[in-house]
């Protein structure tokens, strides 16, 4: 009986150590299977990446210095271009200056109003051609009646047409004898001279003259 309970006693610790080395064997294979599975879903290795981004940073630093050359040349060409865009802008002030600085000619109002003083001379001119193709009967016998006043006092060499005024300066327009067209018309400052008659002043309604061996006579201004 004491054999018979001793093996049953062994046989039972036996299959208690089998049941305990069973469950560590278990509770080693789970521990395993997490390593395992833990292994597979861990990040991968970060330095490769990093060296990756420190190469590229040191790529993009070894590009600025040429990059920094090329920005100095463009803002050398800019100061450039700069320069001489102000040199162009003061030789145009200079030359606006200059244009200013230069008289203006006549107006259109002063071209109009020596345009009606032509127009008016030139109605006298065609007045006097037409007095002078008909002389009347009785001009005729008084002319031939004072030879004598005609050789003291001879007829002007010229026809006064009136005064002219530019600015402050007065003229006397006058037509030679025998001319017609508007280009001859002269325009007389006391001092000019047209056919020896010399103008000596002009008067409100006269032009005085000096004539060679007569002196001086006025004549009227229309």
């Amino acid at each position: 009986m004491k054999v018979h309970h001793f093996q049953a006693l062994v046989l039972g610790a036996l299959c208690l150590g089998a049941a305990v080395l069973a469950a560590v064997t278990y509770n080693h294979q789970q521990q395993l299977t997490a390593l395992l599975v833990a292994a597979e879903n861990a990040p991968a290795d970060p330095v490769p990446a990093l060296r990756r981004a420190l190469d590229a940073l040191g790529a993009t630093v070894a590009a600025l210095p040429e990059q920094v050359n090329a920005l100095g040349e463009h803002q050398h060409q800019q100061d450039a271009t700069f320069a001489t865009l102000s040199k162009q802008l003061d030789e145009v002030s200079a030359s606006l200056k200059a244009i200013e600085a230069v008289p203006l000619g006549p107006t259109k109002v002063d071209l109009a109003a020596l345009e009606q003083r032509m127009g008016n001379a030139e109605t006298a001119v065609h007045a006097l051609e037409a007095r002078a193709a008909a002389p009347s009967a009785q001009t005729q016998p008084a002319a031939l009646a004072k030879p004598a006043a005609k050789a003291q006092a001879p007829t002007p060499p010229f026809k006064l047409l009136g005064i002219e005024t530019r600015g402050d300066v007065r003229f006397v327009s006058a037509l030679p004898a025998g001319a017609h067209a508007l280009s001859t018309v002269h325009l007389l400052q006391p001092g000019d001279s047209l056919n020896d008659w010399q103008l000596k002043a002009i008067r409100r309604n006269q032009a005085v003259f000096q004539v060679p061996g007569l002196g001086e006579r006025s004549l009227p201004l229309p």
